[in-house]
C-alpha cells in the first residue's frame, strides 16, 4: 500500500516517543475457553501477543516487544474483566482475586472466574462455551513507544509498543469496532515523521542546535488516537 503526503525519511531512522495517555484498544482472532463445570465456570484466553505484526489501519504497523506489561503488572494494577470492554457489565477483577493475569515470553494470558451468581456473567459464559463469542480485546495505554520509517515508500511506519503504561480491561468480545479517527490518526502519523525528517535535515546541514530541538519535539509529539482497534492473528 503506498503511502501519500508522507515525507521522505532515510532507512533505519526512529525515534522514541513517551505516555499520549489515550486509551487504545486491540483484539484478538483467538478461541476463547471456558470451564466445563457450571458448578465452577471459568474463562481463559490470551489478551496481547509479543512480537507480532498487526497493521493499524493503512496508518502504520505494530508489534508489541516481549515483556511490554512487566512493569505494570509488578505494580498490582486494578484491572477488570468486562464483556464488550462495557465496564457495567464486569466478570472479574484483579483486585477481588476473579481476574488473574500472566505474562510469559509470548503474550499476555488472562484467566476470569465466573460468579456462578451472576446471571449477566452466565450468560457471556454460556456465550463463550458454545463458541458464539470467540474473540478477546484488552484496553490500554502505552509508556513508551519507537517509531521507524521502513526504506520502501510503499510500507507502512513501524510502531513498537515498547512498554504498556496502564492496563484498564481484558474483555471478551462479540464483533471488534473499528476506528472513527481515520483522518486524524493519519495526519498524527505524518506529524511525527515530518519531526523526523526535521531532525535529519537539521543535523545533515549541522545545525545541532535545531537537530537536538527536533528530535525533542519529535519524543514529546503526542500520537492522539483516542481508540484503535485491529485483528492480529495468534500463532
Amino acid at each position: 500500500m503506498e503511502q501519500k503526503n508522507n515525507p521522505t525519511i532515510p532507512h533505519g531512522e526512529h525515534f522514541e516517543s513517551g505516555d499520549n495517555g489515550k486509551i487504545e484498544r486491540r483484539f484478538l482472532n483467538l478461541t476463547l475457553r471456558a470451564s466445563n463445570d457450571p458448578q465452577k465456570p471459568a474463562i481463559s484466553g490470551t489478551a496481547a501477543v509479543f512480537d507480532e505484526e498487526a497493521v493499524i489501519g493503512d496508518w502504520f504497523r505494530e508489534k508489541i516487544r516481549a515483556g511490554a506489561f512487566t512493569r505494570v503488572l509488578s505494580e498490582s494494577p486494578d484491572v477488570i474483566g468486562a464483556f464488550n470492554h462495557n465496564w457495567d457489565k464486569v466478570l472479574g477483577r484483579t483486585t477481588a482475586g476473579t481476574l488473574q493475569l500472566e505474562q510469559t515470553d509470548k503474550g499476555l494470558l488472562y484467566f476470569i472466574d465466573i460468579n456462578p451468581n451472576d446471571p449477566e456473567a452466565m450468560s457471556v459464559y454460556a456465550k463463550v462455551q458454545r463458541g458464539d463469542v470467540h474473540q478477546s480485546s484488552f484496553a490500554f495505554t502505552v509508556r513508551k513507544e519507537e517509531w521507524e520509517k521502513p526504506a520502501d515508500r510503499n510500507e507502512l511506519p513501524m510502531r513498537e509498543i515498547v512498554e504498556v503504561g496502564e492496563l484498564l480491561d481484558v474483555s471478551p468480545v462479540t464483533f471488534p469496532a473499528y476506528p472513527q479517527t481515520s483522518v486524524s490518526a493519519r495526519s498524527m502519523v505524518n506529524e511525527l515523521l515530518s519531526e523526523l525528517q526535521r531532525q535529519t535535515s537539521q543535523a545533515a546541514s549541522g545545525d545541532a542546535e535545531g537537530a537536538i530541538g527536533a528530535r525533542q519535539a519529535a519524543r514529546n509529539r503526542r500520537l492522539r488516537i483516542s481508540v484503535v482497534e485491529t485483528p492480529i492473528s495468534g500463532k
